[in-house]
């Protein structure tokens, strides 16, 4: 049996007793095995849970699917009034995926941004020019089409073609080109 020091006292106390004989300083007790198992799974799971969105997140910024390898120049293009669009999104983004997930459009708006994602890709954020739009369509430019966009500034009316992935927070297009000012 070992003996450790009361801290309370000083008095030297077994490791089994519930508190010291001298004082009466209840013992410290250390975190329970349960408590341990659920500390190193739950890391565990939220590593895991984590990782995976990340990845998600990575793989839908880089337009990873079937779908969105295919250049957005194969195949006529469908065009569709920007507002249209962020209405069909913003109404029912279930109807709005069969309509338009897959498909290359053509659409004219609004640049209210142009920025790198967390890959240092470049994008175009476009609008119907109205203010503070929820909704939007957000551009993921090539390298080609992004030394065009770099002569861009917020404000400018730009058409662009590309083909659409889903709703995500904005209504993302794949292999964005800008075809006309």
């Amino acid at each position: 049996m070992a003996l450790v020091k009361c801290k309370q006292c000083g008095t030297e106390v077994a490791t089994d007793a519930v508190a010291c004989p001298k004082c009466g300083t209840p013992r410290p007790r250390g975190m329970s095995t349960g408590k341990v198992l659920a500390l190193i799974f739950g890391g565990l799971g939220l590593l895991c849970f984590g990782t995976c969105l990340l990845g998600g997140l990575v793989s839908a910024l880089k337009g990873g699917g079937a779908t969105a390898t295919s250049s957005a120049s194969s195949g006529p293009a469908r065009t569709v009034e920007i507002r249209t669009l962020l209405g069909e999104y913003r109404d029912n983004e279930l109807r709005a995926d069969g309509t338009f997930k897959g498909h290359v459009i053509q659409t004219t708006g609004t640049v209210t941004d142009i920025r790198k994602d967390m890959l240092n890709d470049a994008y175009l954020v476009l609008s119907d020019g109205a203010m503070f739009e929820a909704v939007r369509v957000q551009c993921a430019l090539g390298k080609a089409q992004a030394a065009k966009a770099a002569s861009l500034s917020k404000g400018a009316r730009v058409t662009i073609r590309g083909r659409v992935a889903g709703l995500m927070m904005d209504v993302l297009v794949r292999d964005c080109e800008l075809v006309g000012p």
